[in-house]
């Protein structure tokens, strides 16, 4: 096979796979009959609650520690231990296996608001968010940011929030 065969053989799964770890919006405006979140936070926590148009409330805490898992068409590195620091990221290291310690990818250095944030894009074709009763966060978010696309979807799962004093 030349190399030319080859290069193309390669390349749209490349480009397939580089445009669905991107945050931009390429665009397209979303399906109109695209679904509003299907799922709310029974208990909302202090400061702020859910309206009815599905948008969800803010992690008050401005420093703590957590685990984030993203899933998605792109690379997989397992869980990450996320530290934040007056509301912004100030490390993010691979939590397990082989690469424990690393420093984890770019799209993985999140708060939780950012989490938060995505839940609450209008632009979103779907979005579902797991947040459990009496929970001042969510423990997923579930979404698929372009309708009847093929692997644009990402699930965002948290654990193991410790708010420092």
């Amino acid at each position: 096979m030349s190399s030319r065969l080859r290069l193309l053989a390669v390349l749209p799964p490349l480009l397939i796979a580089l445009a669905a770890c991107s945050n931009e919006n390429d665009g397209r405006a979303a399906d109109p009959a695209s679904e509003a979140p299907t799922s709310a936070p029974t208990s909302t926590g202090p400061s702020e609650s859910p309206s009815s148009t599905g948008r969800y409330p803010t992690f008050a805490p401005a420093d703590y520690v957590y685990r984030l898992r993203v899933l998605c068409y792109c690379p997989q590195v397992g869980t990450v231990e996320v530290t934040v620091a007056d509301g912004a990221v100030t490390e993010a290291v691979i939590a397990g296996g082989p690469r424990k310690g690393q420093s984890a990818p770019e799209f993985t250095r999140l708060t939780i608001n950012d989490v938060i944030a995505m839940a609450n894009d209008p632009d979103a074709a779907k979005v579902q968010v797991d947040w459990p009763d009496g929970q001042d966060h969510p423990t997923s978010v579930q979404l698929d940011r372009i309708a009847n696309a093929v692997d644009d979807e990402v699930t965002y799962a948290i654990k193991d929030v410790r708010v420092s004093p």
